[in-house]
């Protein structure tokens, strides 16, 4: 059986856009619109959004065999990238999972969406600074990545909270990563955001949670004298910081009662801290 025209090229499982395929194809307009209509019917392309879609592999169970969701991000926007939640999963090598948000920030607004379980979510960044390419892998498939740097990833997470995981769960990321961070920049993105209050949460986060990290006490100073002195409000859901928390994986789903009442009193503890930190949603 002779295969259509668009497996010479695209790969099996390949991403792509309706740009790139008016560039292969050499069709456009309505004509190309017709065109991957039917392959689309005849079930050698399926569509994941308005102007995107995956090319099938041949024999493949589209129930089994998921697309990318890393892929799918790389390819919503030109010029977008992933960011925030999402990018300190791509750091901690993890692939988004059913009912995970990807941040994908961009200057284009697109209509965020769920497809295969995930959900895409625009957002957007007045520093688009602290962004790598990364070559990231899909079985056979290699595609590139825009994405923030670690240290951009995790004082974005701090500066919007609505962005930013419960407190276990960026924890649990951060001790995920395989490199030691670049502290030096993080500080510095930090000090660009002028946000005081990102500095307490900073301090919070180093002291109580990466002391591995062996961070030197002359950066605590710094947090220290950038800090506000005011108590502030740090608006994720908390908790304390046991064994079973940081190796679970995060979950939407509520945690039991038994894991609350064992925290209940170590929670109290913490709250009062040196770094002024309030945490305005927790464990009730």
């Amino acid at each position: 059986m002779k295969l259509p025209r668009i497996y010479e090229h695209f790969k099996q499982g390949q991403i792509f856009t309706i740009e790139e395929a008016r560039e292969k194809l050499k069709t456009t307009g309505n004509t190309l619109r017709k065109r991957l209509s039917e392959l689309a019917t005849r079930g050698y392309i399926f569509p994941i959004r308005q102007g995107l879609y995956r090319v099938s592999k041949i024999g493949e169970r589209p129930e089994r065999e998921k697309s990318s969701p890393f892929a799918i991000a790389s390819k919503l926007t030109p010029y977008c990238y992933v960011g925030f939640h999402s990018a300190l999963q791509l750091h901690a090598k993890e692939t988004p999972k059913e009912n995970d948000t990807i941040f994908i920030v961009s200057p284009t607004k697109f209509n965020s969406f769920k497809f295969e379980g995930v959900y895409y979510f625009w957002c957007q960044s007045p520093e688009p600074h602290g962004l790598e390419t990364y070559l990231l892998h899909n079985g056979e498939l290699e595609f590139p990545l825009l994405a923030s740097n670690f240290e951009k990833s995790l004082v974005d997470c701090l500066k919007r909270p609505a962005h930013c995981p419960p407190f276990h769960e960026l924890v649990r990321l951060c001790k995920k990563i395989t490199i030691s961070p670049d502290l030096e920049k993080i500080l510095r993105y930090a000090s660009d955001c002028n946000v005081q209050a990102l500095f307490n949460r900073l301090g919070f986060l180093f002291e109580k949670s990466l002391a591995y990290w062996k961070i030197q006490e002359e950066y605590f100073k710094q947090i220290e004298g950038k800090m506000s002195r005011k108590q502030t409000e740090w608006p994720i859901l908390y908790e304390a910081q046991t064994k079973a928390t940081l190796e679970t994986p995060f979950s939407y789903a509520g945690k039991s009662s038994q894991l609350q009442a064992d925290s209940q009193n170590m929670q109290a503890f913490e709250l009062r801290n040196r770094w002024k930190v309030q945490f305005s949603v927790n464990n009730q």
